[in-house]
């Protein structure tokens, strides 16, 4: 994915019409040192873009509305309201925090209502929600996409047809898209915007935008006529290089990450077999690793993929292989930590990825066990014919559920089920994951249920 020419070098930001240093917000108790937007966090906190709460907490992982969504882009673009803004929509109350933002937005475009003539403002603002909230008050240009920008937003989940496609266009192309923990085969466009997200959002387009300013800036500057698209771009194409090395299974070996960019080793499985892998910070480091191994495509895509089970400063994946072209990413959250990696061929327990699924039959419940060190169990299920079903799995304390759709299902439209939510199914092929979220050593018992 293109990500933006320039990177940004200064310590401060322009917000709101005034110079912002990075970190002038005091640390929240519920965002570490090492949490992977904790510079965006501050930086917006001390703008007063967003802000903490009364207990001190910052709450992260609370969703945020269309109504904050709106408050917070017009702080982080300094846009004033007018005042006189009012009365826009029956469900906006009068009088209220954010009806200047809602109503002011409606006249300026910004934002439309629904078909009933309502606005929802407490309804909770989706990923690609916010992505036009964002190119709407920032004023970012937003063109049709043509079939060659396509391959730029190929995820799963996300049809090239659908309305919010060229506004993901603009967002990755810019630079203002991907942010970290939001990168994979799927973008999940109908998911909640979590308060970190958002500031991680608006942080990027800020940068973004001054980036953008500064280009233009030495643009008008330059009287020689020199192109540097291609140096930029032979630059962009040295540092993936560097971030990425073909590597024979399995293998051994350590490195250290470029700040905080994912690293990657490619390599070829030649016969079936279960994989190990250790992904480990090294001694002394702080911060985790997350690690994820992809199955890739003859289009270089994936549809089938494992996420690691990140426990301390090590990250563990066991997947059932077969013949192919694999990638392994992994990512840090302390910039510049060193690693090492572990992988090998091990005998698993007949259950550990796409090809040993077990057959899940619709009304029927399984009962199975995570045994010590089994990170997941998975399971297969085909639709013939579209029908609503509701995926159930118990203990969602301890244990997370993810359900692939393959490519044999017609995702126009189609958001991705997710586990204990009712959904209609397009026919197809469907594997589940159950996998632990603690306790690698400990045993857990669940049970599953397609129905």
């Amino acid at each position: 994915m293109r990500t933006s020419r320039f990177t940004i070098v200064a310590t401060s930001l322009v917000v709101a019409g005034s110079l912002i240093p990075i970190a002038l917000a005091s640390v929240f108790p519920d965002i570490p040192d090492d949490h992977m937007y904790r510079e965006a966090i501050e930086m917006l906190v001390g703008a007063e873009v967003i802000n903490g709460n009364p207990d001190g907490n910052f709450y992260p992982n609370r969703a945020v509305n269309r109504a904050e969504m709106l408050k917070m882009l017009y702080k982080a673009k300094g846009k004033m309201p007018d005042p006189t803004s009012k009365g826009c929509f029956p469900d906006v109350e009068l009088g209220s925090w954010y009806e200047t933002f809602v109503c002011d937005a409606a006249a300026n475009r910004y934002v439309q209502g629904y078909a009933d003539g309502t606005f929802r403002p407490a309804d909770l603002v989706n990923r690609v929600e916010a992505i036009k909230m964002i190119a709407e008050v920032f004023g970012i240009n937003i063109a049709e996409i043509a079939e060659a920008d396509r391959d730029i937003i190929k995820f799963v989940d996300v049809s090239t047809s659908a309305w919010y496609s060229k506004y993901l266009y603009a967002a990755f192309s810019r630079g203002i898209l991907p942010i970290e923990g939001q990168i994979g085969a799927r973008f999940y466009p109908n998911w909640p915007l979590m308060r970190d997200e958002s500031a991680a959002y608006i942080f990027n387009a800020l940068h973004v935008q001054l980036d953008e300013e500064r280009q233009g800036i030495e643009d008008a500057q330059e009287s020689d006529g020199t192109d540097t698209t291609l140096s930029d771009d032979a630059s962009q194409a040295e540092e993936a290089r560097q971030n990425s090395l073909d590597v024979e299974f399995p293998f051994s070996t350590s490195g250290k990450f470029n700040g905080k960019k994912m690293f990657t080793y490619r390599f070829e499985i030649l016969r079936a077999q279960t994989a190990s892998i250790e992904a480990s910070l090294q001694s002394g480091q702080t911060g985790k690793i997350s690690c994820r191994l992809y199955r890739l495509e003859d289009s270089g895509f994936s549809l089938e993929y494992y996420l690691g089970y990140q426990e301390g400063t090590k990250c563990y994946i066991t997947a059932a292989v077969t013949p192919g072209s694999y990638q392994l990413e992994m990512q840090p959250t302390i910039a510049d930590s060193t690693f090492a990696v572990t992988t090998e061929e091990i005998l698993g327990d007949g259950n550990d990825g796409f090809s040993e699924a077990d057959v899940l039959m619709v009304g029927l419940t399984k009962t199975s066990v995570l045994e010590p060190n089994d990170l997941q169990d998975w399971y297969r299920f085909i639709v013939g014919v579209e029908r609503n079903m509701t995926l159930d799995f118990a203990n969602s304390v301890e244990l997370t559920c993810i359900i692939y759709s393959m490519g044999d299902v017609d995702l126009y439209g189609f958001s991705g089920p997710q586990c204990g939510h009712s959904y209609v199914y397009p026919s197809g092929t469907y594997y589940v994951a159950i996998g632990r979220k603690m306790q690698k050593s400990a045993t857990k018992t669940y049970t599953v249920q397609l129905r």
